[in-house]
């Protein structure tokens, strides 16, 4: 039985997962006040857990290998930093409360390598694995467990484009428990006064949040829209 706070790429060398070093879950608001989920993660060096040797006299592939993994470190699977998509929130009804944002899983990118919309550079995800390769199929399923507090499943398809391949081959899971929400960023060019606008119109639980100061130091604010 797979452990929390872990990632899994199934069948690969640690099947055990690997730990997480970063994981960010925030909300994107952009110009044309689109509303967006980002997600960010980082894993421990892959061989962090492990006490067994590195013998590969028995592996059939870069996937089976602790050699070729130990040459790649860790894995950043993230839509903040390389600039990609990210999920956008689907937004039914003019007002909305967080909790309806993640009533259904959230997908992404759902398609297989011989799909004629599939772009690789136009992805909800950027992952850094074996190289930089190419993850899709994501399914997130998020539910409440206690105040700005959620358990997170998440699966997805990875191919090894860095080496050549283009089919999805290999999978990963990941189970959180209890990760916060970090709240919603709007561009910076909106005055406070229209964020405000904009979150009144669209949030039905409009006060159950605050403007946190990004900057507090600073003269210049920015501001983001989190839960109390």
């Amino acid at each position: 039985m797979n452990q929390p706070n872990r990632i899994y790429f199934l069948e690969n060398p640690y099947p055990k997962g690997h730990a997480l070093k970063e994981f960010l879950w925030s909300g994107r608001i952009e110009e044309d006040e689109s509303m967006w989920f980002d997600f960010h993660l980082k894993t421990d060096k892959y061989s962090a857990d492990d006490k067994t040797d590195d013998d590969d006299e028995e592996s059939k592939s870069d996937w089976d290998s602790k050699i070729v993994w130990g040459n790649y470190h860790q894995c950043i699977l993230s839509s903040t930093h390389w600039g990609d998509y990210g999920i956008q929130i689907n937004k039914t009804v003019a007002k909305a409360t967080f909790n309806d944002f993640i009533k259904e899983p959230l997908l992404a990118d759902s398609f297989t390598s011989d799909d004629d919309e599939f772009d690789p550079d136009e992805v909800a995800f950027g992952i850094y694995l074996l190289g930089h390769d190419t993850c899709g199929n994501h399914e997130i399923e998020i539910t409440p467990t206690d105040k700005n507090k959620f358990d997170i499943e998440w699966s997805g398809r990875i191919a090894l484009t860095y080496s050549g391949a283009d089919e999805f081959r290999h999978a990963f899971t990941l189970q959180l428990q209890n990760a916060e929400f970090d709240g919603f960023y709007y561009p910076k060019s909106w005055s406070l006064e229209k964020a405000t606008d904009f979150f009144k119109t669209n949030f039905e639980d409009f006060e159950e949040y605050e403007f946190v100061d990004l900057n507090p130091k600073s003269k210049k604010r920015n501001y983001k829209f989190k839960k109390k």
